[in-house]
């Protein structure tokens, strides 16, 4: 019998886990709504006490939720799947890192596959704002919307200024840094061992390059057990995900979730692949269906730092990407590369600062705000942590410079994670294809892998 290939069976993973997730949906909500909001406002609650209790409610309602047999093991196997992911990250990141850095042997390759990702990160988000721009400016969500005529007040963490964000690259206590799981911090010593390793006679530098080599293999064969453990886990995240919401879903605010759906859509399947298809004459396609697991799991974990060693093991065994690129390239990628979030940072506020708008006339969303959103949304983009809902958290900042009520973020909470998903798999992918296009520049893919050599004469390769 013919192997069925993984990402057909996460795909039927996330079949199971819509239908395990509406029926507990249609067995239990109504009821345990109703509990939960007499949990959090008391019996005697009136209808406008539910204005600014949504988040405590449906906090109070997971809980409950969790509590039903079926509810409890969508939850169990969900943060066991998270929890296996996580596990390996750290010491995947920086086995890898040490690797990249150790395996080019020279400062001069260093710096140009650095100075090539670095063009590529700022290149494709810059891009992927303008493209959000534009549609949030065509298709204009946030006009006519009526605002609430009150928001609950949203616990959201003051945003950092400049120096505070530049320090917190440099840890302070690398293990420390580890067990709070700070990527930068972690890639920042990552490649500061690397570089100095280097420095360091030939004898030691072998040592540990080859104990690097070691950990980096035996973390490879973990991935491939948490990967195999993905369709399970991918279906009790989208059933915990549907118990709660319902179809509610993919349906509330229609005109802003559709704009983001486009902009991350047109993002993905045209300008990454038009932009790699420029630099390389390689077809992008065949990386997209190669790296289709990957991608949907992203999707389903809304995680680029969880799904790291996924993204690493098939970018190497199935595109052929050879690890002294993809083991540099991809950690610094699933840490500053959010095109997906950068897109979505843009149309978010411009849609909010639509809403406001409209409801107050002496708001005015002039080019020079739209320039500041631009610019503060490629910033805090790179600044955001690779973790559901980061970006939510990171928009603040652009909220406070444009003089846009806190409060309004409770707007977007609704349909944020849906969004959450197709953004941190659009994030991939850009760090998937741009770290291939990279690899194509250094000379570092494997051609029996994926690309058939008749590929390089300039036209698609035949799938």
């Amino acid at each position: 019998m013919r192997k069925i290939k993984l990402h057909w069976w996460i795909l039927l993973g996330m079949v199971a886990g819509v239908v395990w997730g509406m029926a507990l949906h249609g067995a239990y909500y109504e009821t345990l709504l109703e509990q939960a909001r007499q949990q959090v406002l008391g019996q005697g609650y009136r209808p406008d006490d539910l204005i600014g209790a949504t988040r405590e409610i449906n906090t109070a309602l997971q809980g409950l939720m969790n509590q039903t047999p079926a509810g409890a093991a969508a939850d169990g196997l969900a943060e066991l799947f998270l929890a296996l992911l996580r596990m390996i990250v750290i010491p995947l990141v920086f086995a890898s890192l040490v690797c990249g850095v150790t395996g080019m042997r020279d400062f001069a390759r260093l710096r140009r596959i650095g100075a090539r990702a670095a063009g590529w990160y700022v290149t494709t988000s810059l891009l992927a704002i303008v493209l959000g721009l534009i549609l949030v400016n065509l298709f204009k969500p946030g006009v006519g919307l009526e605002m609430p005529m009150a928001i609950g007040e949203v616990d959201i963490p003051a945003p950092s200024g400049p120096w505070e964000m530049l320090l917190s690259v440099v840890p302070t206590n690398v293990v420390a840094a580890a067990a709070n799981f700070d990527l930068l911090g972690l890639i920042f010593f990552a490649i500061l061992f690397g570089i100095f390793a280097l420095q360091v006679e030939e004898p030691f530098l072998e040592t540990i390059d080859g104990f690097f080599q070691a950990v980096f293999a035996v973390m490879m064969k973990m991935t491939l057990f948490v990967i195999a453990l993905a369709p399970v886990g991918i279906a009790a995240l989208i059933a915990r995900l549907l118990a709660i919401t319902g179809p509610e879903a993919l349906t509330s605010v229609v005109g802003y979730a559709g704009t983001v759906a486009a902009a991350l859509l047109l993002h993905g399947l045209l300008t990454l692949p038009l932009l790699f298809w420029l630099l390389t004459r390689r077809n992008p396609y065949r990386v997209l269906g190669a790296m289709g697991a990957t991608l949907l799991t992203a999707f389903s974990t809304a995680s680029s730092a969880g799904t790291l060693g996924m993204t690493l093991e098939q970018l190497e065994d199935n595109v052929g990407v050879k690890n002294e690129v993809g083991g540099f390239v991809l950690p610094l990628g699933a840490t500053i590369n959010m095109d997906g979030t950068a897109l979505y940072e843009c149309v978010a506020v411009l849609f909010i600062a639509q809403v406001y708008a409209s409801a107050n006339p002496d708001f005015v969303l002039t080019f020079g705000t739209q320039l500041t959103i631009v610019v503060l949304a490629l910033m805090v983009s790179i600044g955001a942590a690779g973790i559901p809902h980061a970006g939510l958290v990171m928009m603040v900042i652009i909220f406070e410079a444009v003089g846009l009520p806190l409060e309004l973020i409770a707007l977007l909470w609704a349909i944020d994670r849906p969004l959450d998903m197709m953004r941190t798999m659009i994030n991939v992918w850009s760090d998937s294809i741009g770290a291939t296009a990279i690899a194509h520049f250094e000379d570092a893919i494997d051609e029996s892998k994926l690309f058939a050599p008749e590929s390089e004469d300039g036209s698609f390769a035949t799938p």
